[in-house]
């Protein structure tokens, strides 16, 4: 297996992290500041940069714990051994999954 063969996967799973984040982000963001925002207690403007920072810090400091639970808790990497590329094929499908969901639900207003 010639590393570079699966690259494509890499680049799309950038390309479909970015999206997840930026759909969940949204999707946090309505939920937490809405009421806030429609009672005039805080601006939009002020919304969006408590938003920045909290969901910033709240992925950071805590974003390991959900990973640990993929890589652990929901299966075992160490099947995809022989063949770690149907891995990165898998992950990416999942991620490019949620980030379609997400998005569509959030633009729709499903919670």
């Amino acid at each position: 297996m010639n590393p570079h063969d699966f690259t494509w996967i890499f680049a799309l799973g950038i390309v479909g992290s970015i999206s997840d984040a930026f759909g969940i982000g949204a999707n946090d963001v309505a939920n937490s500041f809405a009421s806030s925002v429609s009672s005039g207690s805080l601006t939009l403007a002020q919304a969006c940069i408590i938003a920045i920072f909290t969901e910033f810090l709240g992925a950071f400091l805590l974003g390991s714990n959900t990973s640990e639970t993929i890589k652990g808790g929901i299966l075992s990497v160490e099947l995809f051994a022989p063949q770690p590329e149907i891995l990165m094929l898998g992950m990416l499908c999942a991620l490019v999954g949620s980030a379609v969901w997400v998005i569509y639900a959030s633009k729709k207003g499903i919670p």
